[in-house]
């Protein structure tokens, strides 16, 4: 709210009379009302009247429609933020130990619209964004009839593709620019492809990246708390072992087995209900925010990068001659993957930036620290400073989100390596180590498709993952 420049009062000074749960049927009536369900899985309601039937976890608000325009708040009560608004009023006002609840008498259910604090722009933005909302709605209210309609009839499909297919052609790669350049690059290069075969494989690689990028992230989070790390990369090993692996070669398994421990191990953390674990957390991550963590770590995650893994090995490896037709199946395939993923991650990559680290001035309240945004495909990369607790080591790439105290340092397993003739930077990925020499691997365009490093220097980045 304050990023906007938005005011913003207590649910309590907007109200006309005291909150009430609503049970059975709500009547109509005059007046503003508005449901809000105090469990975050439901959705705020600015239309309950007609004899909408209600749960008794929700409760029934009359709202000063002079003051905030009630479509507004329902709209935004259902976004990211509201939602974690509510869910921090009704663990502020709710009773018990392990099964906390929302009390149903007037006092305790107006302490609850005390905690719960809400924006209250200009009145011009609330019915902006309130008609925007409906409208969009609609839209999706629209597409459910449509692909009901499909279902009960053959008939006319082509007719309903070409009328809503424009509206989602995805084919732009604009998004590209706010995902880290490790990913975002890897991705153009196969959106650049020209061939079936060539995109196809480009594809393939571009989700090695993402997959190796995403395990490379959960795995820096886990070490910043070093006891705990060595506990979970030892169980990753085992794993490993069992799945017959291992981090010598870091495989498309490899990275998902990581992804699946440390996920599972931060899940259990988010959802412990212990406010100062999940502080502890989100400083691990460089100041995300609760639900940018939960997307992160989410099982839908995993079995997204589960499908890919089957996809991969069906496709180049167990596979005879495959039609150009074929190909551009597998392609349009892989591409719907990445818009599952985008959807799935929402704004996590535009809430942890990606930074390469500079030089750093030591302040009173911190370190002043040069560092490279490196997002997106354009490099050399826009240079900017931040205020940070804990400084950055020169070189080195970091996630942190705008004021975090501590920015999340990634392992090596992931590097930006400049090409001096351009000054434009190559991302490379730990790929397998043979004896005394450590490669890495390139899925964009670069100078080398390889480079080699020596294991004694690496050595460190294996921590328990390796015996």
């Amino acid at each position: 709210m304050a990023t906007k420049g938005w005011p913003c009062q207590r649910l309590s000074q907007l109200v006309t009379a005291a909150p009430r749960v609503a049970k059975g049927k709500i009547d109509e009536r005059e007046g503003s009302q508005l449901l809000i369900p105090s469990s975050p899985a439901g959705r705020s309601s600015s239309h309950p009247g007609g004899g909408t039937e209600v749960r008794e976890t929700t409760v029934l608000v009359d709202i000063d429609s002079g003051i905030v325009e009630p479509g507004f708040l329902a709209a935004w009560l259902n976004t990211e933020h509201g939602v974690m608004s509510r869910i921090r009023a009704s663990n502020a006002a709710a009773f018990g130990t392990s099964q906390r609840h929302l009390r149903d008498d007037p006092k305790s259910l107006m302490r609850w619209a005390d905690e719960l604090v809400v924006p209250v722009p200009d009145r011009k933005t609330q019915l902006s964004l309130a008609s925007t909302d409906e409208l969009l709605q609609s839209y999706h209210t629209e597409l459910t009839r449509l692909r009901e309609r499909v279902w009960d009839s053959a008939e006319g499909v082509s007719d309903i593709v070409a009328r809503i297919s424009a509206a989602f052609d995805d084919s732009g790669t604009a998004w590209l620019e706010q995902w880290p350049y490790p990913i975002a690059m890897a991705i153009w290069r196969a959106d650049t492809e020209k061939s079936p075969g060539d995109k196809l494989r480009a594809y393939l690689q571009a989700w090695e990246a993402i997959v190796a990028f995403h395990a490379i992230v959960l795995l820096s989070a886990t070490r910043c708390d070093p006891g705990r790390s060595a506990e979970i990369e030892g169980a990753i090993r085992s794993t490993l072992q069992l799945k017959s692996l291992g981090i010598d070669r870091a495989s498309f398994g490899t990275w998902i087995v990581i992804i699946e421990q440390t996920s599972k191990q931060f899940r259990s953390t988010v959802e412990s209900g212990d406010a100062d674990e999940l502080a502890r957390a989100q400083d691990m991550f460089g100041g995300l925010s609760r639900s940018g963590i939960e997307r992160l770590i989410a099982k839908e995650i995993v079995r997204i990068f589960k499908e890919l893994a089957g996809k991969r090995n069906q496709w180049s490896g167990h596979s005879g001659y495959v039609s150009e037709e074929d190909q551009k199946t597998r392609v349009d395939s892989l591409i719907s993957d990445i818009r599952g993923l985008r959807q799935l991650l929402g704004p996590v990559w535009t809430q942890l930036t990606l930074v390469r680290a500079g030089t750093a001035r030591r302040k009173p309240d911190g370190y002043l620290q040069t560092a490279e945004l490196a997002i997106g495909t354009r490099s050399p990369f826009q240079t900017m400073e931040f205020l940070v607790g804990d400084s950055m080591l020169d070189g080195e790439l970091y996630l942190l989100c705008d004021g975090a105290q501590t920015p999340l340092h990634l392992a090596s397993f992931v590097q930006l390596r400049a090409a001096p003739r351009d000054a434009r930077f190559t991302s490379y990925f730990y790929n397998r180590t043979v004896g005394d020499s450590v490669t890495m691997v390139t899925y964009q365009y670069g100078p080398e498709s390889e480079v080699h490093t020596d294991v004694a220097t690496f050595e460190p980045q294996f921590g328990a993952l390796r015996s």
